[in-house]
């Protein structure tokens, strides 16, 4: 085992695995919705109340009907009023219709938050990718989705199941559709006639409502009959979502379009007039939208929509002005299938609107009792008390049946309300199950690992003397180890085994079927590995004297790190993780401002006083020095994040609140967002030039790959109006082509350094331009130069690999540095520009603040170990502030698509998440790259390969260490009300963070494996000896 231990990617390997038990969490803790497969038939309609005989088929049957769905996306309770929608307004006034309350399910995901109508020039050609799928699925299927379904909103893939379309069908029905092309992927082969509406532009306010109305004349048209040419018709309209999220629901732009939607109704509903048939609008909204734009939460905003109900001929609201009762998105669906004549959907849980109940006492309470028996055969518990309920309003109505009693009638319609009520609910909850037994496995794996990964730490933070000495001691065989092992593998294996059995679970874990038996058995050698490293570890642990070095800025930054997860156990701390965040970074600040002007104040007065201690140390000169040039640095790097601060609102609470970003962003403001883009590109462009003086820039190639890609980048931004120009053919070039030019620019760079390595250009003798004494990257024999040398081939190595293995590991990532620099501000909006260079000065700068050379003051001593720490911590912290100084949050709503579609024509799964990824964790990757550029500098090869295991543990610990604690916290609060709105969607968040760390390992364990690599085919292929 000390190999493990001594290997510097095991602890990647065990993040890898520490990914396994998260998706294994994530599986039991996001409830699945498990499809009954049941299809619903007119022959499932009950003969027999309680003995009594009746004609079910003949009691069902309603009068023929059109049926008009009319979703309004975004369409908030407040937005149906006489200033907005007058003609809705009359109707209701006059009881023409009714007006209901509807709750959409959280998270009412559909697309994220834009807060300011310029926002959308930057980027023409993206839509929302996460769909309404919640939404619809409920008003269709009558049954509520799961969070899980979050994640499958990509794409949108067909409804598995029954549904109000394939019942419609079933008997004969014509369902047409026009709007949100969602629905012909989620109602594949259901439609007589449709038209999509494609919702990837959402810049679009017109056109996309343009070409659903377009259809009305001729649909609503009625025949020689008098008869429309359909049975049910869907409209959707996406032209009020697009502004919402663009602008605001308190955009000047709503009004004119709810008065546009209002036209709508009014030609719906006179059409309905003229028919010789009963037609029914029914116009709704599938989620609000918040204040500030966007939607994805729980607030009354976001969840309470409108359901407005209009009937011909005849029809009378039997509510009170006002508000109805409250309803459910569930209730469209059997309303919707009774109107059609076709049976309820077979896994509804809903109810009929009650405005739709027949006035004719013995239809209603059948339709009760049709709703009821419908909802008692999806599992309710019999021992239940709303399912007696169910069976005295089942004995009440046969009463009524036998004796035509108008008490029993109506004692049966409140016990069947009653239970209904009950049952709906139930099933609503009951629908989605967490798998407990799962998620206790998957927490079991999180923290053995988290344990394993904090003893590796440990032991990487001894001297190296005192490892090489404790592992000297420990030698065991291997065959006893391998029994060893196998024993503790079996014991896990029985263990497992038992639990399985002893809790009577129904996990897939314990399923031991083919797939889930492999999830066994490598849950089974996770435990042993991890046993087996963690105790070998504390073994070899004997020296962690380099701990005492420690000073106050380590102390704070280990605590605020410890803390930052341990603060979960607060709501209000998930919502707003930001302020936490910010709380740190400022008092890591204000520490480093205080030492700073201390250590100054201290040494003038000890020149005053004329201390001997300064004359007789002239390092404390160099250390005064160094402070006095990094106060002023300080003090405008303070000031540079107040107002990066101030960039974007985000959290929760003040989200409401106008921000700087609001302000650049407004149109007599472009100026200085056009400064903020031009000044950052400018920047970093700068930044990375600098860089490219660790790389091997044969013939200036370098620099002249680096501005081409900076132009690329210039030129997007001026070709989709982000940016003003004197060149207007700019802005007809084909923006994907400009960025495609971009990518093969950053492919064509990698090449040519990677050759050069290999000596491909001094094979053509080409010149490299760079003295022979300070090329780095020529393979040579220093030690085979002197005739009166003798090496032994099998012991020594005469070549210089080691340095041009450190040169290659320096170069490339720099460039990988480079790479994330110009990819991150080509995907970030223009105002975020700026952020780029912001987060390489911050951390270039406080990793010379916390460098303890310079803070300690025995001089000579050996700090490399404790430097580690601190400037991988600090990386971290800078990652997570500009993480939200960028507006990220752990809301659903903040999620930006925007950068998922730079460069493409068409949806790509693949592209789209990677882009999107990288731009949103684009704070984090740059303080990584630049963190991993900084290691790369280290004076050794052996140094470097030493910092960089160390760094690997410490990521590796950390990132396991929050997932692992804030599984915990999900755990714990699994039951509070804002489990699927606040918790989970930061699981989520911690998902994608955890992908990203381990994808970042991995491409510097591959920078690591390409040195040795390309060293080997140098050596093999290109040079020979020069004796």
């Amino acid at each position: 085992m000390q190999s493990w231990l001594q290997n510097r990617w095991t602890s990647l390997s065990l993040l890898i695995m520490a990914l396994g038990g998260l998706m294994l969490f994530l599986y039991g803790f996001f409830p699945l919705k498990y499809h009954s497969g049941t299809l619903a038939h007119m022959d499932d309609l009950p003969n027999f109340i309680d003995g009594i005989s009746i004609d079910g088929h003949e009691v069902y049957k309603t009068e023929e009907n059109s049926v008009i769905l009319m979703v309004i996306d975004g369409l908030r309770y407040d937005f149906v009023t006489d200033e907005y929608m007058p003609y809705t307004g009359q109707l209701l006034k006059n009881k023409s219709a009714c007006i209901y309350v509807s709750v959409a399910e959280p998270p009412t995901v559909t697309m994220p938050r834009i807060k300011s109508p310029q926002r959308k020039k930057e980027k023409a050609q993206w839509r929302r990718t996460i769909n309404f799928w919640r939404d619809i699925f409920a008003m269709m299927t009558g049954s509520v989705s799961t969070f899980a379904d979050v994640a499958l909103n990509f794409g949108a893939p067909a409804v598995r199941g029954d549904s109000v379309l394939r019942v419609a069908a079933s008997r004969g029905r014509r369902s047409v559709m026009y709007g949100d092309d969602t629905w012909l992927r989620l109602f594949p082969g259901l439609w007589a006639e449709y038209d999509g509406t494609t919702s990837f532009y959402v810049t679009d306010y017109t056109e996309v409502d343009n070409n659903v109305t377009r259809h009305l004349d001729k649909v609503l048209a009625p025949d020689e009959k008098m008869k429309p040419s359909f049975d049910f018709l869907v409209l959707h309209y996406l032209g009020l979502d697009h502004i919402g999220h663009l602008e605001g629901a308190r955009s000047p732009m709503i009004k004119p379009k709810l008065l546009e939607m209002d036209a709508v109704v009014k030609k719906i509903y006179t059409a309905m007039q003229k028919w010789d048939r009963a037609g029914t609008l029914i116009v709704c909204g599938d989620h609000g939208m918040r204040d500030a734009g966007g939607h994805g939460g729980a607030s009354p905003a976001e969840l309470l929509v409108p359901l407005v109900l209009a009937r011909t001929p005849l029809f009378q609201c039997p509510h009170p002005a006002g508000p109805g009762p409250t309803v459910a998105q569930v209730d469209v669906a059997p309303s919707v299938a009774w109107l059609l004549n076709a049976p309820i959907p077979g896994e509804s849980v809903g109810r009929l609107l009650p405005a739709l109940l027949p006035s004719d006492l013995r239809q209603h309470l059948y339709l009760l009792h049709v709703l009821a028996a419908h909802n008692a055969r999806q599992g309710v518990p019999t021992d239940a008390e709303y399912y007696k309920q169910f069976q005295r309003a089942q004995s009440q109505f046969a009463h009524y049946l036998a004796t035509g009693q108008q008490s029993a009638a109506k004692i049966a319609k409140d016990f069947y309300e009653e239970s209904l009520e009950a049952m709906s609910k139930y099933l609503s909850e009951q629908m989605v199950d967490l798998d407990m037994f799962a998620i206790g496995i998957a927490v079991v794996i999180l923290y053995f690992i988290a344990i394993t990964l904090f003893c590796i730490t440990l032991y990487s933070l001894q001297p190296e003397q005192t490892r090489k000495t404790s592992t000297g001691h420990h030698r065991k065989s291997s065959a006893g180890l391998f029994v060893a092992f196998i024993i503790v593998l079996i014991i896990c294996t029985i263990i497992l085994v038992i639990s399985c059995f002893i809790t009577e679970t129904k996990s897939q874990f314990c399923s031991f079927n083919s797939a889930w038996i492999l999830v066994f058995a490598l849950t089974a050698c996770v435990l042993t590995m991890s046993y087996f490293i963690a105790k070998t570890a504390i073994e070899n642990t004997k020296n962690l004297t380099t701990l005492n070095d420690f000073n106050i800025m380590d102390y704070l930054l280990i605590f605020g790190t410890v803390f930052h997860s341990w603060s979960f156990f607060g709501t209000s701390f998930i919502e707003e993780e930001h302020m936490t965040w910010y709380f740190l970074w400022n008092t890591l600040m204000l520490f480093i401002l205080l030492r700073t002007v201390v250590v100054v104040i201290m040494y003038v007065g000890k020149m005053f006083i004329g201390a001997t201690e300064v004359q007789e140390k002239p390092e404390l000169y160099k250390k005064m020095d160094f402070n006095i040039g990094l106060l002023p640095k300080w003090v405008l790097l303070i000031a540079l994040h107040r107002y990066l601060r101030t960039m974007n609102q985000t959290g929760d609470r003040w989200l409401f609140l106008p921000d700087t970003a609001d302000w650049l962003n407004a149109p007599e403001n472009s100026i200085y967002l056009q400064a903020h883009l031009v000044i950052g590109t400018i920047l970093t462009l700068t930044i990375c030039l600098w860089n490219i003086r660790y790389m091997n820039n044969v013939m200036h190639m370098h620099t002249a790959f680096t501005i081409a890609a900076a132009v690329c980048i210039l030129c997007y931004r001026i070709n989709t109006k982000a940016l003003g120009s004197p060149f207007d053919d700019i802005q007809s070039w084909d923006p994907v082509t400009i960025v495609n030019f971009f990518w093969g620019v950053l492919i064509a760079q990698f090449v040519f350094e990677i050759l050069t390595y290999i000596g491909t250009f001094k094979i053509c003798s080409i010149h490299t331009g760079t003295s022979r004494a300070n090329n780095k990257f020529i393979y040579n024999k220093p030690k085979a130069k002197r005739e009166d040398y003798f090496y032994d081939p099998l012991v020594e190595e005469p070549w210089n690999l080691d340095e041009v293995k450190l040169s290659l590991a320096r170069s490339v990532s720099h460039l990988m540095l480079n790479y994330i620099m110009l990819i991150v501000i080509l995907l970030m909006r223009p105002h975020n520009v700026i952020m780029v260079p912001s987060v390489f000065i911050t951390c270039m700068l406080t990793s010379k603040c916390l460098d303890h050379k310079l803070l300690d003051t025995r001089p000579g001593r050996n700090t490399d170990i404790v430097d580690t720490l601190s400037q991988v911590l600090v990386h971290l912290w800078i990652g997570q502030v500009f993480f939200f100084y960028q507006g990220n949050s752990n809301s659903l709503a903040s999620v930006d698509l925007g950068s998922g579609y730079v460069g493409l024509r068409e949806y790509c799964a693949v592209r789209v998440a990677l882009r999107m990824g990288l731009h949103a964790y684009g704070g984090p990757a740059v303080a990584g790259a630049t963190l991993f550029a900084h290691i790369a500098t280290a004076p050794s090869w052996h140094q470097y390969l030493q910092t960089l295991w160390r760094t690997v543990n410490i990521f590796a610990v950390h990132r396991t260490y929050a997932v692992a604690l804030y599984c915990i916290v999900t755990v714990f609060f699994r039951h509070h009300l804002f489990v699927w709105t606040v918790f989970s969607p930061k699981l989520l968040y911690d998902f994608v963070a955890t992908v990203f760390t381990i994808q970042a390992l991995t491409s510097i364990a591959q920078i690591v494996g390409l040195t040795h690599f390309t060293s080997w085919l140098a050596k093999t292929l290109t040079y020979k000896s020069r004796l």
